[in-house]
């Protein structure tokens, strides 16, 4: 019964006390600093300085960040919340987002962060080598127990299914039209979603559901804030993503999210010493026949082009043959590699970057073209997904300075993606284009940027942008022995 007593917040009255603050004017000020979606009640704050109730995220740090901008001193969370106990209210997630439990209870607090994009992260704090490893050998494990559902909200079966179709048509909007136009609607939806599973009434069968829901809003949020360069938020989203799809037990989903999470990982500055490699062939020997060959193909297309990142030619060429095999396999064919022949096409259709680091030469690219999708996500036909794998394999190359293969593969991925693609497609032209700037083929690098340009013309993606400013700034540089 203790943790029913009323214990008052000591130190929560003594700042109001000082400030000069009903517990009304408190709950105006946090609403002012949040988002309408998320305005609390005039009365809220009673109950945090009376009872000892700490708030859920992101209104515990917002009201710690109110309070600290007011006196001119910081507020902390563990001054204003830490001696309520760690039972007694909302949940935080340490920086290290991948090694707090995996709990339902933890993967809903994920959930809200990733909704709410709340609190700073430090690129350096998120991500260890053996943290990540960890990460994706969740995926062999069986999922734990869903919990909750017993709340008074009923949830019908068929409520999963139209949200589903509301995040495939989120979705393919982020691959037409950039990241910038659907960041917020996908928040919102996943937001909602979580909400679901905090107050609804499900079973064991439906909660998985919502979770398995969940983790595509979380999935698609994370790639559109990495689609306009805000990485630590599309941090926080994929791990939210990568919690509820290990809840859900849907093992297709939680590899799609770990290989957003390597690509995520080793462009940015906390991903230093990470084996992308590794990682990701981790999480595919973890899911075994889980994936159908497809999947499997655009995965290992991802490992091809970190071999490519590392300088291992030999290993680019076996994991574009095994790619390539296996999209054959899944397609009940032979043979038909495409232009590059079986050493080599490649990009990504199976989530994850994909020509993002712009003006092919900056050593950072990630990869693949269709962020956050799984093969049946993919609005495709057999030969886009071919397209896909061969623009991953052609950055491969790329790194590798190839340019013979990387020009094929990237020309033969730029011809077969569709207009649904339009974000991939300029992302790839850019990459093409650089290639063709750095064999002399000067003309042909400017009408390739132009036609990237003019596809890209109102586009709401940060990367086009950038790949676009980087190719023209090497445009204007003479390379050694060039014209």
């Amino acid at each position: 019964m203790a943790d029913l007593e009323r214990r008052r917040n000591e130190e929560l009255a003594r700042i109001l006390h000082q400030l000069g603050w009903s517990p009304e004017r408190l709950a105006r000020e946090v609403n002012h600093a949040l988002p309408p979606g998320l305005a609390i009640s005039s009365t809220a704050p009673y109950k945090w300085r009376d009872r000892g109730m700490v708030p859920r995220s992101p209104h515990d740090q917002t009201v710690c960040e109110v309070l600290g901008r007011t006196l001119g001193i910081a507020v902390t969370y563990a001054q204003l919340w830490g001696r309520m106990g760690g039972n007694r209210g909302a949940k935080i997630l340490s920086p290290h987002l991948l090694t707090d439990p995996w709990t339902a209870d933890t993967a809903q607090t994920a959930l809200r962060d990733a909704a709410a994009d709340a609190g700073p992260v430090r690129l350096t704090d998120l991500f260890r080598g053996a943290d990540l490893d960890r990460a994706a050998g969740r995926l062999a494990t069986p999922p734990p127990p869903v919990g909750g559902g017993e709340g008074a909200l009923k949830i019908a079966p068929a409520l999963v299914q139209e949200l589903r179709l509301s995040h495939l048509s989120k979705l393919r909007l982020e691959q037409a039209c950039g990241g910038g136009l659907v960041l917020g609607p996908a928040r919102a939806e996943l937001a909602l979603v979580a909400k679901l599973l905090e107050l609804g009434a499900y079973d064991e069968p439906l909660g998985r559901a919502l979770y398995g829901t969940a983790g595509r809003f979380a999935r698609l949020a994370g790639w559109a804030a990495y689609d306009l360069g805000h990485d630590a938020a599309a941090q926080r989203a994929f791990v939210a993503a990568l919690r509820a799809a290990h809840l859900s037990g849907d093992r297709r989903l939680g590899v799609g999210v770990v290989g957003g999470l390597v690509v995520l990982a080793t462009q940015s500055a906390g991903g230093r010493g990470l084996d992308a490699v590794t990682a990701l062939a981790a999480a595919l020997e973890a899911v075994g026949d889980a994936l159908d060959p497809t999947d499997r193909a655009l995965q290992l297309g991802r490992i091809a082009r970190a071999h490519g990142r590392r300088g291992e030619k030999d290993a680019v060429r076996e994991a574009a043959e095994r790619a390539f095999a296996e999209l054959d396999a899944g397609a009940g064919t032979a043979g038909g590699t495409g232009a590059a022949g079986s050493a080599g096409a490649g990009v990504e259709a199976g989530g994850g970057g994909g020509a993002e680091a712009g003006a092919a030469g900056s050593a950072g690219a990630g990869g693949g073209v269709a962020p956050g999708t799984d093969a049946a996500d993919v609005a495709g036909d057999r030969g886009e997904v071919r397209a896909d794998l061969a623009g991953m394999v052609g950055e491969g190359y790329l790194f590798l300075g190839d340019h013979r293969r990387a020009q094929a593969l990237l020309a033969e991925a730029v011809a077969g993606l569709g207009p649904g693609r339009a974000r991939a497609r300029a992302l790839l032209m850019v990459r093409l284009a650089d290639s063709q700037r750095r064999t002399g083929r000067d003309r042909e690098a400017a009408a390739t940027a132009d036609r990237a340009r003019a596809l890209a013309a109102g586009m709401q993606s940060e990367r086009v942008a950038r790949a676009l400013r980087d190719f023209d700034a090497a445009s204007r540089t003479v390379l050694p022995g060039g014209a």
